[in-house]
């Protein structure tokens, strides 16, 4: 929607979070927007604090210089992470002061001059669309539109608050990692000049790793392009360092380090869900110490079925949720029985206790790519299985198509639908406990309820496809099959519906 159009720039208002092109969110718009959170704040979710931090981008302070300003003459106390913060940390602090609202500006893997929000309620709450206390995300908006502000006769207080050591000691507690323990694991890492560096090179220097860290220092212009470990160019020179090296294994993490893609040290990608079910026979010792007795995971829906196959060996139960960090952390909120839940855009989710208060449902990327180095030094073999395992399947890793014309969309996502249940597919659009995807799972040859014992057909197939809900105009898709002739047929099915409906050419980010 173009400026004329949008005045008060409302499509910034996705359904997870914040997210806009700079030049279009003006200080007079930012302070706007940072005046009805305030509201939000003290009106609604009637806290006295709030907790702010921004991400790499070099807009991040003016953003929150702009907001804490707003916070402050409302009355608020403001709880201040110093510096370059990545998501994980801003979690982590937030459970470490639950009793505040929070914000961290930023904008995670999009375009250098982009920028955004990620909100919270007190309990380290996800705040979205139609998510969080009085409808969340779209309270704010509605109190935004109405240009709502609230002042106070007592001027809030800002604080600092350094957490980093902390956060370091936990996460090492959490993945049971002891200083000196890795001595020896030669690994790599590439940051993309975002917000990961500073932690996980402290972090994996305290355990002793021989680590190599690329485009470690933060650097808000993203030289390397858009930090996104999904984009071949971005990527380029982390993976010929990697074919060069030694390594174990390699992490290549996004602008706010809240995203983990992982290569083998031969240079094979390996599927977030098959990193998750290597990591989770050790996440769920864990919290049946902790005392979950019957434990439950969620994989998104464009999880691979063998992986599913395998997460379901660690002894859990394995449901289908839908794509989105704020839907996925409210749905381990509602049910104390899942333990955590993967994402195959490289997000890992887990439900944590912090000094015997909790549940915290969300993320810590420090503590997975901690986990996930230690048990890959313990059981290579069981990584060189998962390996083999991804290779007996075929994946045409998600991409996405723009369409000028919401109608065309929808008109390609029905046809698509249409076709593969005419080739043998059958289509699911709600979980079992009746929650929208907001997508369609269609599958062939396997079914919906996956558990260890379950076998698939000879010619399995399993196609996505949902609408973005973080940018305009678009459709993803995305094809995990039996084998690599199924899958390209069926991506070849797909390109021919979407160029029919008048799709832009293939896009992937």
């Amino acid at each position: 929607m173009s400026p004329a159009a949008d005045p008060l720039n409302l499509s910034m208002f996705r359904a997870y979070d914040i997210r806009t092109p700079s030049e279009r969110h003006t200080p007079e718009l930012a302070e706007r927007l940072a005046r009805a959170e305030a509201v939000y704040f003290t009106e609604e979710l009637g806290v006295s604090a709030a907790l702010v931090a921004h991400d790499a981008r070099a807009t991040g302070p003016q953003y929150l210089s702009l907001g804490v300003e707003a916070f402050l003459a409302a009355g608020l106390d403001v709880v201040w992470l110093p510096g370059v913060t990545s998501t994980s940390h801003y979690y982590f602090s937030a459970m470490r002061r639950p009793e505040c609202a929070a914000i961290m500006f930023g904008a995670s893997h999009n375009p250098a001059g982009d920028t955004g929000q990620k909100v919270l309620a007190p309990g380290v709450r996800p705040v979205a669309e139609r998510i969080g206390p009085a409808g969340g995300l779209d309270r704010i908006r509605a109190l935004y539109e109405a240009g709502a502000s609230v002042r106070s006769d007592r001027r809030g207080r800002l604080y600092p608050l350094d957490t980093m050591g902390d956060y370091l000691t936990t996460s090492m507690a959490l993945a049971e990692v002891e200083p000196g323990s890795l001595a020896g694991t030669r690994i790599l890492h590439d940051y993309l000049n975002g917000a990961g560096g500073r932690e996980l090179l402290l972090a994996f220097d305290r355990a002793g790793a021989e680590l190599r860290g690329l485009h470690f220092a933060a650097d808000g212009r993203f030289p390397l392009g858009d930090p996104n470990p999904v984009k071949p160019d971005v990527i380029r020179e982390g993976l010929a360092e990697l074919a060069a090296g030694d390594y174990l294994l390699a992490c290549f993490f996004d602008g706010d380090a809240d995203r983990m893609d992982v290569y083998g040290g031969d240079g094979r990608y390996l599927a977030s869900s098959f990193v998750y079910a290597g990591m989770l026979p050790s996440i769920t010792r864990r919290h049946r110490r902790e005392g979950v007795a019957r434990p439950g995971v969620f994989a998104d829906l464009k999880s691979n079925p063998l992986a599913v196959i395998q997460m379901a060996k660690a002894g859990v139960s394995v449901e289908v949720i839908r794509n989105g960090h704020s839907q996925i952390k409210s749905a381990l909120f509602d049910d104390p029985r899942m333990i955590g839940a993967v994402e195959e855009s490289a997000h890992f989710y887990e439900a944590f206790s912090l000094d015997g208060r909790g549940p915290y449902c969300t993320e810590n990327t420090l503590y997975d790519a901690l986990l996930l180095t230690r048990v890959w030094r313990e059981e290579p073999e069981r990584f060189a299985e998962l390996f083999a395992l991804q290779d007996q399947t075929r994946r045409e890793r998600e991409w996405g198509h723009h369409f000028e014309r919401d109608e065309s969309r929808a008109a390609a996502l029905d046809a698509v639908k249409a076709r593969f249940e005419a080739l043998g597919a059958t289509a699911m659009e709600e979980t079992r406990g009746g929650l929208d995807l907001e997508a369609t799972l269609m599958r062939r040859g396997l079914p919906f309820d996956i558990d260890a014992t379950t076998r698939l057909a000879d010619d399995w197939l399993q196609v996505c496809q949902r609408i973005s809900q973080s940018e305009n105009g678009l459709a993803r898709w995305e094809v995990v099959a039996a084998t690599e002739e199924i899958a390209a047929d069926a991506k070849a099915e797909i390109l021919r519906m979407v160029a029919a409906h008048g799709g832009g050419e293939a896009y992937r980010g």
